[in-house]
This record gives structure tokens, C-alpha cells and sequence, in this order.
């Protein structure tokens, strides 16, 4: 059985985060943007199918069962506003009409005393299989250094204003990124993790990096493995090439990826499952050899996007995801996903004030 740390994220460092994100939040033609990932390149409708011959061991949840889901994917950019520079990519898949509490909901009427009921599902992945921190004080660096490059390239192509505040926020920035050893190691850390070129998103394969309860005493992450993966070795040409690269696959065949629940590569006294920053699984490809730290990756389900399918005009940008928005069978785990619990409900109701 796998046991689970307890809770550790002080209160204050998620404060701290919250307060950096509310501050790089937008509002462009309407609406407020992402204060992470907020450069869209499209949100398309999708069937979320899930396979008939799961081993009894994932049977849990959302997976007891073979069912279909109608589904929303949304793709973008984690940092930047131009698809041609390196970015750490996202994918964020909204399941609708899915039966059960949700823990997002349970928090806001806990903490915020909002009375919510929801039945979507989500899970949010992203084009790296690891993810640089697990302590809380570097997330909190890493969340800063984020939300500060977006919101002020949102001020230089005027989707908002300048603010003392931000140009602050700024240099605070540079000077910890630069002034320190400490500071460079956790920029050369994100550059690393924001290091990938894209073409098209049905070309890459995402994670979720961090992991999850499967049913009692299983631990996960999950895997959209794409059916004809092509590691992107150059930039497209346009600032919005990764967008019209979108909707030209999206007029076309083949548009699948396959869904998979990864288990940890070992579980003994010097392996910590919740650690993020711990590679899982090497090479996700179906063929590929195992390594010795390689364990299972199991296709449980099939994210099929159809020809000419339909695009969200406001490109998922009225849309809010969260790890969170799962049932208990499917419980976020360690302290980067404990960080998320608060922020994102947070973010949300910052950007949706009227929900």
C-alpha cells in the first residue's frame, strides 16, 4: 500500500502565489485571461471514451466502467504569447456530465463558503513528464517567475495596464533570477522545463506530472500518449503558427490520443511516489523497452477529436480547469497539488466574480 505524506504547504507561501497570479491576470476584448497559460490556441470539442478492458486493479472512479464523455480540450502556451518560442505546453481536458461531489466543490464551501455543484471533470497535463519543484518555496518562485513574464508581455501588446506594482514585480524578478547562484539554478530549472518547440499539439504527448489516488491505495499520473507523435525540432514560422496548425489538423483525420494511467517505477524505502520531479516513464511510446525504473502505462480510455469538430469561439477562455475537479477516487497528491487546491479556486473566482 502506498502511504502519503501529510499536507506541509504553509499558508503564507500560498498566499504569496495567489497574490502573484491575481496580479498577472488580464482582461482583453471582454474577458479576463489566464494568469498562467493564458495564450489559447484553441479549444476544440472532443469524445472522452473510456476502454472496456481495464485490468481490475485501475477499475476505480471515473474508470469502474466503459462510458463516453462529451469533452472540451483546450491547448496553449504555459509562459509566452508567440508560438515561436520554447514554452512548456498545455492540455487541459473538461469531461461533461460526470456523476459524484467533486473536491473543488467541497473546498469552496468549506473556505469560501460558496455553495457549488458540479458536474465536469477535469485533468491538466502538459508536454513534460516531470515537473521542476516540489518544495513549496520553489513553486512559489516558479509561479512568480511565470505569472510575471506573461503579465508583462500582456502589458507590452496592451491587454493591460502598467502598474507600479508590476514593474516591481519585474525587477524583483530579474534580480532573483540573476543576482544569486540559487536564483540562476531556478531559472536554468524552468528553462529546462519550458525547453519545447511545438508544430501541432495532436503531435506532442502530455502529462500530469504530479500524482493522483487511484481507487484507495493506488498512485498515478496519466499519460495523453499522441497516436502520431513527431518530436518538434523547430519553431513554426508565425507568432500564431501553433493555432493555425490546430484548426488545419483539426480539418483532417487521426486526431487521437490515446489516455493512459502511469504507475510509479518502483515503491520501496528510497522512493517518494509523490515527488514530481522524479521521471516515471522514459519513453511512453507502445513499442518502446522497458527500463528498469519503468513500470506499467496502461491505455485506459481514447480522446478522439472528429473531423471539422467544433471549435469554443472564446477558446476555452470562459472555461476554468482544475486538477481538483475530480472525485475522491481521483485525489490530487503532494504539496504541488495541495498549493493548486487553493490557487486555482482562487484564480477562478477572481476571473468569473459573477459565478
Amino acid at each position: 500500500m502506498t502511504h502519503y505524506l501529510p499536507n506541509t504547504s504553509p499558508e503564507d507561501v500560498v498566499d504569496d502565489i495567489i497574490d502573484q497570479n491575481f496580479e498577472a491576470i488580464a482582461k482583453w476584448k471582454g474577458r479576463r485571461l489566464r494568469a498562467q497559460h493564458g495564450r489559447s490556441h484553441g479549444c476544440v470539442k472532443a469524445t472522452f471514451t473510456i476502454r472496456d478492458d481495464l485490468p481490475e486493479r485501475l477499475r476505480h472512479g471515473l474508470f469502474e466502467k466503459a462510458a463516453s464523455y462529451s469533452a472540451a480540450v483546450r491547448f496553449s502556451n504555459g509562459a509566452h504569447l508567440d508560438d515561436r518560442k520554447t514554452d512548456a505546453h498545455g492540455m487541459a481536458v473538461k469531461l461533461f456530465d460526470v456523476p459524484g461531489t467533486k473536491l473543488i466543490d467541497v473546498e469552496a464551501l468549506s473556505q469560501l463558503n460558496i455553495s457549488q455543484i458540479s458536474d465536469e471533470f477535469d485533468f491538466v497535463l502538459v508536454d513534460r513528464d516531470t515537473f521542476p519543484s516540489y518544495l513549496s518555496d520553489d513553486y512559489e518562485r516558479l509561479s512568480s517567475l511565470i505569472a510575471t513574464l506573461q503579465a508583462l508581455q500582456h502589458a507590452s501588446n496592451k491587454r493591460r495596464s502598467w502598474s507600479l506594482k508590476l514593474i516591481t514585480r519585474g525587477l524583483v524578478a530579474l534580480f532573483h533570477a540573476f543576482a544569486t547562484q540559487k536564483g540562476r539554478r531556478r531559472l536554468q530549472t524552468a528553462s529546462d522545463f519550458a525547453s519545447n518547440y511545438m508544430q501541432s499539439p495532436f503531435e506532442a504527448h502530455f502529462w500530469s506530472t504530479t500524482p493522483y489516488r487511484l481507487g484507495t491505495d493506488l498512485t498515478v499520473r496519466y499519460l495523453a500518449r499522441s497516436v502520431r507523435h513527431k518530436v518538434a525540432t523547430k519553431p513554426v514560422d508565425e507568432h500564431d503558427g501553433i493555432s493555425r496548425k490546430l484548426r488545419q489538423d483539426v480539418a483532417g483525420d487521426g486526431n487521437r490520443f490515446e489516455f493512459c494511467i502511469i504507475e510509479p517505477p518502483r515503491n520501496d524505502g528510497d522512493f517518494d511516489p509523490l515527488d514530481n520531479r522524479v521521471r516515471w516513464a522514459c519513453d511512453p511510446q507502445p513499442d518502446a523497452p522497458l527500463d528498469p525504473f519503468h513500470r506499467t502505462v496502461t491505455p485506459i480510455a481514447d480522446i478522439t477529436i472528429e473531423r471539422d469538430a467544433e471549435f469554443d469561439p472564446l477558446d476555452g477562455d470562459t472555461l476554468s480547469f482544475s486538477p481538483w475537479r475530480v472525485t475522491a477516487e481521483h485525489k490530487p497528491l503532494g504539496p504541488i497539488n495541495e498549493i493548486r487546491l487553493k490557487t486555482y479556486l482562487s484564480l477562478a473566482r477572481a476571473r468569473f466574480p459573477n459565478r
